[in-house]
């Protein structure tokens, strides 16, 4: 057992001067996403036989420093999370939206990882003061800041078990949008590899789920699409995922999505904007989705919009499926009301602009 031994909140401080700190970018920047860090960033080790979990540091954005034996490097046992800060539509408050279900999905991955868990209060508390640190490069909206918490095992030598130590870290980065396109997405429907399974690591967000998609993904560019639609690894007959992202269906004013079956991941996005669209009136069945059939129901034009969704990209609209050489036009290939309406509240929830009456919100 992992101990969770942590008796205060305390995080030490070793800031950049302020005279030497990077000027943030502008809304108005090229600014490609993930690639820009800011300052500073947040670490914090366990050490089993310390104690656990030591005192959390906020100091500058440096590199890390391993062996080539570290255990991180061979046996993968890594795994993150995404979430954004946002400013409210006066620019001058910096919110957080449901930092509590990342903390949540990080300790059920570390746990699937067997990794030790991180105190879910304790993870909200470092991603909120290394945002406080930084709030100067938290965009305007539409822009935000992404914030990156990881965990990575920290000791050295390939003898082949879970480690005793790990590093939790976090890093962050303005973010504009995600997909260059802002009409509509191609996704390709991938018929032979496999995202995951259930039993697998599925629902954890961890490193070696995405290392594996990245095959497909360049298959997919070179079909001229943006993401690969992951279909089920047992029989390949029902969808799951899309890249990275949880995908709906909308007929009218009824949404279908996968049900979560243990190997796709649950989405914070996808959580949230299901129980948006049923307060906003349509109905939202989570269910075993065949591809077949929903390749039928476009051809027929019952399937009126598909959109996939996700932290980073909030809600991408599908404007065209890929099936081999055949490909299947949504909508026109543009963005359908359903998708635009969900958006817009999401967005507008996390910027204030209508009321929070769920208590998403941090401050």
């Amino acid at each position: 057992m992992f101990s969770e031994k942590k008796s205060n909140f305390n995080i030490e401080y070793n800031l950049v001067p302020e005279c030497q700190r990077q000027t943030p970018p502008n809304i108005d920047d090229d600014i490609v996403f993930g690639k820009t860090p800011t300052p500073h960033m947040l670490v914090c080790d366990y050490i089993g036989s310390a104690g656990g979990w030591q005192t959390p540091v906020i100091q500058p954005f440096a590199p890390f420093s391993f062996r080539p034996d570290a255990m991180v490097l061979h046996y993968g046992q890594t795994i993150f999370e995404g979430l954004k800060a946002f400013r409210d539509q006066t620019g001058q408050r910096v919110l957080l939206f449901r930092p509590d279900r990342n903390a949540a999905r990080m300790a059920s991955s570390a746990q699937r990882m067997s990794m030790p868990p991180l105190p879910k209060d304790l993870f909200v508390h470092c991603v909120k003061e290394l945002v406080a640190v930084d709030k100067n490069w938290v965009l305007p909206s539409p822009g935000s800041l992404y914030v990156r918490p990881s965990m990575v095992a920290l000791e050295d030598g390939i003898s082949y078990r879970a480690a005793e130590n790990y590093r939790f870290f976090i890093i962050m980065s303005p973010a504009k949008a995600y997909f260059k396109n802002p009409v509509a997405i191609s996704v390709y429907i991938e018929r032979e590899l496999s995202r995951a399974a259930p039993g697998g690591c599925g629902t954890a967000k961890c490193g070696g789920n995405y290392a594996g998609a990245l095959v497909p993904m360049f298959q997919a560019k070179q079909m001229g699409a943006e993401q690969v639609l992951w279909l089920d690894a047992a029989k390949k007959l029902y969808v799951e995922e899309a890249g990275a992202m949880n995908i709906m269906f909308a007929y009218g004013d009824k949404i279908i999505t996968p049900e979560l079956n243990g190997s796709i991941l649950p989405g914070i996005t996808r959580e949230t904007l299901i129980q948006i669209a049923r307060e906003t009136g349509y109905q939202v069945d989570e269910c075993s989705v065949p591809i077949n059939q929903i390749l039928h129901d476009i051809e027929k034009g019952d399937v009126t919009e598909v959109f996939s969704s996700g932290t980073a990209a909030v809600v991408s609209s599908i404007g065209t499926l890929i099936d081999g050489n055949k490909k299947y036009t949504i909508s026109d290939g543009k963005p359908g009301k359903v998708a635009l309406t969900l958006k817009q509240k999401l967005l507008d929830i996390q910027t204030c602009k209508i009321a929070d009456t769920h208590n998403w919100l941090v401050h």
